[in-house]
């Protein structure tokens, strides 16, 4: 089971205790907003460096372009892999599986995602 995986069936056990109707999709926004907020991290990562080795890679327009499509690519990816039988097969496996995560870790580990990318973003 990918990592990816285990946040998705944390989030959906920890939501299914409070709302069982919504818990399937707030666990799919949480992984999506997890995938973007490491490709935020790895864009910010590419632009730091490509602005060092003095590279023009890409103006501000196709930036945004490539971050919209990002934002969609995950989005529509999340909801094909998490909605039918591969969310069956991972409901079945997860009884022998590992432990999910606890409420506090899944926080933990977004804000941790968005702070690394804000201080990559006013380094030098």
């Amino acid at each position: 089971m990918i990592f990816f995986d285990r946040l998705y069936l944390s989030v959906f056990h920890q939501v299914k205790q409070y709302n069982p109707k919504l818990a399937a999709r707030w666990a799919r926004f949480y992984v999506s907003v997890f995938q973007l907020a490491l490709c935020l991290l790895f864009g910010i990562f590419f632009i730091k460096f490509s602005k060092q080795m003095k590279l023009k890679t890409l103006d501000d327009t196709s930036l945004w372009i490539v971050s919209v499509g990002t934002i969609g690519f995950v989005f529509f990816k999340n909801w094909m892999s998490y909605n039918g039988k591969k969310r069956n097969i991972l409901m079945s496996r997860n009884t022998k599986g590992p432990k999910p995560y606890s409420a506090f870790t899944l926080i933990v580990f977004l804000l941790a995602l968005f702070a690394l990318s804000f201080i990559l973003s006013k380094a030098v």
